[in-house]
C-alpha cells in the first residue's frame, strides 16, 4: 500500500497482528541496521530482527542482520555461546502482571562514584525489568528502592520472590510485605535456577554493559537505564511481546522510527478503550501460551546436557579473557586472532596471526 508518497508491506503477524512495514529503500538499510543493533544495546539477532519486523522490511532482511551481527566487532569480543548444560528446573510462571515480582542483587566492578551493586526487579509475567545501581545491599536500601521505584510507580505486586539472602529475608522487608498485604516466597538454597527470570536478565545486563567501550565501563551506573530500557522495549523471545507493551499497553515510540518517519498515530474513536483493552488481553492471553510453550520446549531441552562444538586445524578463534576480580562486564575475549595450529582431544595448539 502507499501512503504519503512512502511504500509498505501489510502483513498479519502472529504476535503483533495486523502490521505495516515500511519498504526501506537500500541507501537506508546501513543506518537502521546501526540504529536497531550498535544503538540499542548490540542485542542478539532474534531480538534485533523483531525490532525492525514492527517497523520496516526488505528482501533479505533477516540474513542480512545475521550477517551484520555477526560482523559487529564488539558482539564478537563480548558476547558467550550459551550451552545447554544446566541444572533440571521446574518452571516458575506467573499469568499476569504484577502477580509474581522477583528481586535480585547483582555485584559488578566498581563504578567511578563507588557504587557496585544492582538490584533486579523483574515481573515475571511480562518480563518488565528495572535495575538500580546501589552502594550496598541492605535491607533497608532494598526496602526502600521497592517501596519508592517499583511498588509507587508500577504497583503493589501480589507475591516478591527472592533469594534467602539476608537483605530478602530481614524484618524490614517482612514488615514491608505485611503493610501492603505482598506474600513472600524464597528459592531453596544453592539452586539459583528458583530465581531464573532475575538470574537470566542478570546474563543479559551484563552482555549489555560489556558492549560499552572500555572508557564508558567505569561509568556503567550513567548508562544502565538506557539499557534497561532497550531490553523492555525489544519482544521477548518467550511472550512474543516487548515488556513494556505487556505492562503499559502501549508499543513504545524509539529513535529509528523517527528516523523512518513513523510517527505516533493516536485513535480517536470512540470506542478506543473497549479496543484496546481487546487487544490487550488478547496479547496476554498469546503472551501466557508462548510462556507455557517455551517453558514445555525448555523441559525437553534439558534432556540434552553437552555442548561442545567442534574446533579444527587452520581455524581462527579467540581465547576466553579472564580478567582478575569481578568481571561481569569485561569483555569476554580477548582481542588477539590465534590460529589452531594443532587439535588433540580436548586439548588445542594455536598461534597468534
Amino acid at each position: 500500500m502507499e501512503l504519503e508518497g512512502l511504500l509498505y508491506r501489510v502483513i498479519e503477524d502472529g504476535h503483533l497482528g495486523r502490521c505495516q512495514q515500511l519498504l526501506l529503500p537500500a541507501c537506508l538499510k546501513e543506518a537502521v541496521l546501526g540504529s536497531v543493533h550498535d544503538q540499542m544495546g548490540h542485542q542478539g539477532v532474534e531480538r534485533t530482527q523483531n525490532l525492525l519486523r514492527q517497523r520496516c522490511f526488505w528482501v533479505g532482511m533477516y540474513e542480512e542482520v545475521d550477517q551484520w551481527i555477526k560482523k559487529c566487532y564488539r558482539c564478537v569480543l563480548t558476547k558467550l555461546p550459551q550451552p545447554k548444560i544446566h541444572a533440571p528446573v521446574k518452571p516458575f510462571l506467573a499469568t499476569r502482571p504484577l502477580e509474581v515480582v522477583a528481586v535480585d542483587f547483582s555485584m559488578l566492578e566498581p563504578a567511578s562514584d563507588g557504587r557496585e551493586n544492582v538490584l533486579v526487579v523483574t515481573d515475571v509475567f511480562t518480563k518488565f525489568t528495572q535495575a538500580f545501581p546501589t552502594r550496598d545491599q541492605k535491607a533497608d536500601t532494598t526496602a526502600k528502592i521497592l517501596l519508592r521505584e517499583w511498588f509507587m510507580r508500577y504497583g503493589v505486586p501480589e507475591r516478591l520472590h527472592s533469594d534467602q539472602g539476608r537483605n530478602f529475608e530481614s524484618d524490614v522487608i517482612q514488615e514491608l510485605c505485611k503493610l501492603y498485604g505482598v506474600k513472600k516466597s524464597r528459592t531453596t538454597p544453592h539452586h539459583p535456577q528458583g530465581n531464573a527470570q532475575c538470574e537470566r536478565f542478570n546474563r543479559t545486563l551484563h552482555d549489555l554493559l560489556r558492549t560499552l567501550p572500555p572508557d564508558k565501563k567505569r561509568r556503567w551506573p550513567e548508562y544502565l537505564p538506557e539499557l534497561v530500557y532497550a531490553y523492555n522495549v525489544t519482544p521477548h523471545a518467550t511472550t512474543g511481546h516487548s515488556p513494556y507493551y505487556l505492562m503499559f499497553g502501549v508499543h513504545p515510540h524509539l529513535p529509528v522510527d523517527a528516523l523512518l518517519g513513523q510517527e505516533q498515530v493516536l485513535d480517536k474513536r470512540h470506542d478506543w478503550l473497549v479496543v484496546h483493552q481487546k487487544h490487550l488481553n488478547e496479547a496476554h492471553n498469546r503472551a501466557r501460551q508462548y510462556t507455557e510453550q517455551k517453558a514445555a520446549e525448555r523441559l525437553e531441552l534439558d534432556k540434552t546436557r553437552v555442548y561442545c562444538p567442534p574446533v579444527e586445524v587452520g581455524q581462527l578463534v579467540y581465547l576466553r579473557h579472564w580478567p582478575q576480580g569481578r568481571n561481569k562486564i569485561q569483555d569476554a575475549w580477548s582481542p588477539v586472532v590465534y590460529r589452531v595450529v594443532e587439535v588433540q582431544g580436548s586439548t588445542h595448539a594455536v598461534e597468534p596471526v
